[in-house]
């Protein structure tokens, strides 16, 4: 929340700073925020971390509140200014935590524009915990500030305003920070040792004073230098000097510190066809981007990473300069298996740190930061890139549809099939895989491990293909650890769907006894229909994917692939469980906007090769040229899959026969290399590192030296990000020209070079992209649009070209989607539930009774204290129905808005939180009653039935889930008893699961 700072007073102030860290500073400052925003009628969100509460929000709060860990951190790394990088289990500050690491401390802020002046400003966010990265597990959560742009801002402001405003000195909370960075709508601030000066009544920037020596800042050029040293990359260009940055802000976790000695190096496998000096075309590197590591390092990893299922094939990571894939060797002798060992390629090593032997490098350097472990995902969902495809490629619409039919029908029916009580269970974990609420619990609480850990299932969309670093995830990781997604532990409602549907369920309560179970299933069935509506994805049975791997025994042929599952997961031609793929298949990438970006059966085949039996989970392809017709293309697969290589890339496997023999094969001839006109259309900057060093010599002015860095650090403020334009007139092309035109084709690798220009320093020619777009800013795609209605500006398909894939699943996706919820609607209207729950009522009515009689006998004492009972309750019923209609009239400005559910998830969820909490603690002074809860959530259950004559409201439900479920249990006869420790990380047993399915 916001805070006058004119209501504080300087004793107040005083008080807060002779307190010693963080832990005991912040909750005092957050009541004294409270109270004064009260007092000035400020709003503030409910108190979960103080007072009386603070035990019930611990769980939460562990995750989420970041003070303690970061006193933990701020003396750590005083005293060991390695102490944060990780790995250092046998130092003495490890004792507790031998697995600790610096760094998992967020500090953002958002960029705004004030409208009435237009002056850009920030506003800092609340830190959170989360994510860690090497810059700063080496110096520390508090150096590093990330700024988020709103899109609309982006497209609103010039490139150069941007710049300019971010190559100031920015003064935070008395500490100068200067931006080093910038990629997409973030832009990365660095604390340097520069200290703010008041001079003549202006707040300036001055060098550090000698007061400051002890606090070990760092200049931003030291910091600079010490990531990616300009004298020792001469030969890089500037953009990719200034890209490299991406590297030490990549979302990772320490793995295990190497020995500098069993770092090696090996080179690249290069396609035979390549001639000359220098460095060969990235699509002539057969195994770029991959290197190697002994079993020894994935017995490490994977004893680091409990959570892996078994020791992995591959991770992806990064290590001192290098990035990318380390692929396990399964060829070594037993004395190279004695200390893990790592092998990497030139294609790898992206940044040079010493011309020297390791012996003396930072430690940080030696470790393997691991990104992402290799994971294999079966089936997989076709995207609509894929989609478009396959279908221009000759796989017939109907199969699209009928996969489409047959995949929503199992989703629909998984949630309504099961109605009798002894089929709860069933209903139960169909919810509970509908709602991936397992993964879910376990993203929320990994507080910044998920992705690392495997919890998240990674799907491609459009804005996200170039994420390997995980910049875009920070802000969707970091909200679903804010409140509104953790259960309201004083009520024991939790927040999504799908769980409060669970902990009914496994209450006793029944669709057809309990109003909310009803229409909370009702909707969780909806909005499994929805997810079909909006994204047109749905599963294909036969596919998977995985990272893609080069042969590191040599064994395959041109164009044969080997994949293999750690488990059963695969379902063969013949409708049979396997662990391997044979034959002819489909293979491709994303971005797949090219006819060849999917290459074909018969050209690529799946076998099974012995030397290659332990590497599960992974794509392995061969080393070995591809070739098309008996003709080599000179050039490995992965680049003929949307352009992609080893380092981490994800590909997909198809091997349903109704798709793969239906697929005629595109010239790779024809659509696998760039057409000329695309550099035509492209600016680049190829100003190296030596001419820059010329240009900006190192005893130039530091203030120079730092503005000129800039220019190139926060290159992607100089100019708007392209990529999702290119990908829409992309898009608009193929419906209105066809998908193998040449322009089509020009777009999408339009789409690819803008991708890549940050790295390689390349923009669109201004006057180009004029042409560009004057061509295709122009109508709506309306199979984009799930409205029944048409566009007022269509762009409409020419008759000479063939019926568009995409306008005939929008057909099939309206009449499907229509038939399916018309059906979910008979469904749930037929369970619909009258009659007051006998057992929910009862507590109240025995506590009545019991009073009734004690009154008969003039002891009045109960009978009063149910009367302050049925007070509260009837206050709180009436003060929850205003607060939520004020609530909801205020967001919509409109009293036929969409009422309290149209609020956002956060501002709810704190709402509910404040009502629970309020309700729960009155009324106080009872003495009849240890624990008066059990009778007020009954009466108040109880008074809604009444209130809404014969209706129910969820108001109940959201103060008293708990309680309710509490008594519903007790009420069934045996029931259990359990901690929500235990709870939530129980599931139902395959076993049992597959016993009742074939009991029928």
């Amino acid at each position: 929340m916001g805070l006058d700072y004119t209501l504080l007073e300087v004793v107040e102030l005083s008080n807060l700073c002779s307190l010693s860290s963080n832990t005991t500073i912040i909750p005092k400052l957050t009541r004294l925020a409270r109270t004064l925003g009260s007092a000035s009628g400020q709003a503030g969100e409910a108190d979960t971390g103080t007072g009386d509460y603070a035990a019930v929000y611990a769980r939460e709060l562990s995750v989420k509140l970041p003070w303690g860990e970061l006193d933990k951190e701020d003396k750590i790394l005083s005293e060991h200014p390695f102490g944060g990088i990780g790995c250092n289990h046998e130092e003495v500050f490890c004792a507790n935590d031998r697995d600790w690491y610096a760094g998992r401390v967020h500090f953002t802020a958002r960029l705004s524009k004030d409208k009435p002046t237009g002056v850009l400003q920030l506003s800092l966010d609340r830190p959170m915990l989360g994510s860690s990265n090497r810059f700063a597990r080496r110096f520390g959560s508090r150096r590093f500030v990330r700024v988020r742009i709103p899109v609309e801002l982006l497209m609103k402001a010039t490139g150069v305003e941007l710049r300019e405003y971010f190559k100031r000195p920015f003064i935070l909370g008395g500490a100068v920070f200067r931006a080093f960075y910038a990629k997409e709508s973030s832009v990365f601030l660095f604390r340097t040792d520069e200290e703010p000066v008041w001079h003549e009544e202006m707040l300036t920037v001055g060098p550090p004073s000698l007061e400051s020596a002890g606090r070990k800042e760092y200049s931003l050029m030291t910091f600079l230098k010490w990531h990616n040293d300009l004298q020792l990359n001469a030969d890089q260009t500037m953009a990719k000097w200034a890209a490299r940055f991406a590297l030490g802000l990549s979302n990772s976790i320490p793995g295990i510190r190497l020995n500098p000695i069993h770092i090696r190096f090996e080179n690249d496998i290069i396609c035979e066809a390549f001639i000359g000096d220098g460095k060969p075309p990235s699509e002539m590197q057969m195994t770029d981007g991959c290197g190697l590591a002994n079993r020894a390092v994935m017995r490490l990893l994977h004893a680091k990473f409990p959570s892996w299922p078994e020791e992995p094939t591959a991770v992806q990571c990064r290590i001192g300069g290098a990035k990318g894939l380390l692929l396990v060797r399964h060829d070594l002798p037993m004395d190279e298996e004695q200390h893990p060992m790592i092998w990497l390629r030139p294609s790898q090593v992206k940044i040079k740190y010493t011309s020297h032997p390791l012996d003396d490098a930072d430690p940080t350097l030696l470790t393997i930061d691991v990104v992402r472990v290799s994971r294999l995902t079966t089936p997989i969902r076709l995207s609509v890139e894929t989609i478009t495809n396959l279908a221009e490629n000759g796989v017939p619409y109907v199969h699209f549809s009928k996969l489409f039919e047959m995949d929503l029908r199992e989703r629909v029916d998984a949630l309504l099939r099961y109605t009798r009580v002894e089929d709860m269970p069933l209903l139960w974990n169909a919810v509970a895989r509908e709602g991936g609420v397992m993964m879910a619990r376990m993203t929320r609480e990994a507080a910044g491990r998920a992705r690392a850990s495997g919890y998240v299932a990674e799907e491609y969309e459009d804005e996200d293909v170039d994420d390997e670093d995980g910049l875009k995830g920070l802000d969707k990781a970091l909200k679903e650890q804010s409140s509104a997604w953790w259960e309201d532990p004083i009520s024991g409602q939790p927040s999504s769907l799908e769980e409060t549907c669970l902990v009914l369920l496994d209450a006793g309560f029944t669709p057809s006894t309990c109003e909310v179970l009803r229409s909370k299933l009702w909707e969780v069935a909806k909005k499994a229909v929805a997810t079909f509506q909006t994204r047109y994805r749905f599963a294909a049975p036969m596919s998977c994917s995985a990272f893609i791997v080069p042969d590191p025994c040599g064994v395959l042929g041109p164009n044969e692939i080997h994949v293999k599952s750690s488990r059963r997961a695969f379902t063969d031609q013949q409708g049979r469980q396997t662990d391997i793929i044979l034959g002819d298949v489909l293979v491709t990438r994303h971005p797949c906007k090219v006819p060849s970006d999917v290459q074909k059966a018969g050209t690529v085949k799946a076998v099974f090769h012995n030397r290659l039996r332990h590497y599960c989970d992974v794509i392995v392809v061969s080393t070995r040229s591809h070739v098309y017709k008996g003709s080599s293309l000179n050039r490995h697969l992965a680049s003929l899959t949307g352009g992609g290589d080893y380092d981490g890339d994800t590909m997909e496997v198809f091997w349903e026969p109704g798709i793969v023999g239906s697929f005629q094969e595109p010239d790779p001839h024809v659509f696998a290399n760039e057409p000329p006109e695309v550099q035509q259309s492209l600016l680049k900057n190829t100003e190296s590192v030596s001419s820059f060093l010329t240009r900006v010599p190192a005893h130039s002015p530091e203030a120079y030296q730092i503005s000129s860095l800039q220019d190139y650090l926060l290159g992607a403020l100089s100019g708007r990000s392209y990529v999702s334009t290119y990908s829409i007139w992309w898009e608009k092309s193929t419906y209105k020209l066809g998908y193998a035109h040449p322009t089509t084709v020009f777009l999408a690798y339009m789409f690819c070079a803008i991708l890549d220009g940050l790295k390689t320093g390349v923009t669109i020619c201004p006057k180009k992209h004029k042409e560009y777009s004057e061509m295709w800013n122009i109508g709506a795609l309306e199979w984009k649009s799930m409205e029944k209605k048409s566009l007022d500006h269509p762009l409409l398909r020419p008759t000479s070209l063939p019926q568009f894939i995409m306008d005939v699943l929008r057909r099939k996706v309206l009449s499907s989607c229509k038939e399916q919820l018309i059906r979910i609607e008979d469904h749930f209207k037929s369970q619909s539930v009258q009659a007051l729950d006998k057992d929910l009522a009862r507590p109240w009515k025995d506590a009545l009774r019991r009073a009734q009689s004690l009154k008969a006998d003039n002891q009045l004492e109960m009978w009063r204290e149910l009367e302050l009972i049925r007070e509260h309750v009837e206050a709180m019923h009436a003060k929850i129905k205003e607060h939520r209609s004020r609530e909801a009239r205020h967001a919509t400005g409109d009293r036929s808005g969409k009422g309290f559910t149209g609020l956002s998830i956060e501002r709810r969820q704190d709402i509910l939180r404040e009502e629970s909490r309020e309700f729960h603690e009155g009324p106080t002074g009872l003495r009849c009653f240890d624990d008066p809860t059990v009778i007020k959530a009954s009466y108040m259950y109880c008074y809604d039935r009444q209130s809404k004559y014969g209706g129910w409201s969820r108001i109940p439900w959201d103060v008293a889930m708990r309680a309710l479920c509490e008594i519903k249990a007790k009420a069934l006869g045996q029931s259990k008893t359990i901690t929500d420790d235990f709870y939530r990380w129980m599931a139902i047993t395959p076993v049992y699961l597959r016993q009742r399915e074939q009991n029928g």
